[in-house]
């Protein structure tokens, strides 16, 4: 039977550093059933991205640099391949945006950004 979640089964490539994740939002996405590669640090991502690593849609940490993020952001787009730009809860950056947490609400504005039925929404 196919699952109505659409997230399960996806791999979701996670790009920050180690604490970005916190093992709450880990155990959320992993809930619904999500395939996590990461967290792993912008260098590493930049290297693994140009290998050709398979991932389905990318979380991204908002606090790597600007020109890694206008990187990455230029070679998923290239690529048709959904990603937003987020924050964990600890963060002290402004509130709004999308936050890696545990709390449900959180998650889900995640999954429908990247796995929604609007294909033209990738950040």
């Amino acid at each position: 039977m196919k699952s109505l979640n659409p997230v399960a089964g996806k791999t979701i490539l996670i790009i920050g550093e180690t604490g970005f994740l916190s093992d709450g939002a880990r155990k959320t996405l992993i809930a619904r059933k999500a395939v996590l590669a990461g967290p792993i640090g912008i260098s590493s991502a930049m290297e693994c991205l140009s290998k050709g690593l398979v991932f389905d849609a990318v979380i991204i940490d908002v606090a790597i640099s600007d020109e890694a993020m206008l990187w990455i952001n230029d070679w998923l787009e290239t690529r048709r391949i959904p990603f937003i730009f987020a924050h964990d809860a600890r963060s002290e950056i402004r509130p709004g945006g999308f936050v890696v947490s545990r709390r449900g609400s959180d998650i889900d504005a995640i999954i429908a950004a990247l796995f929604g039925g609007d294909p033209s929404y990738y950040h």
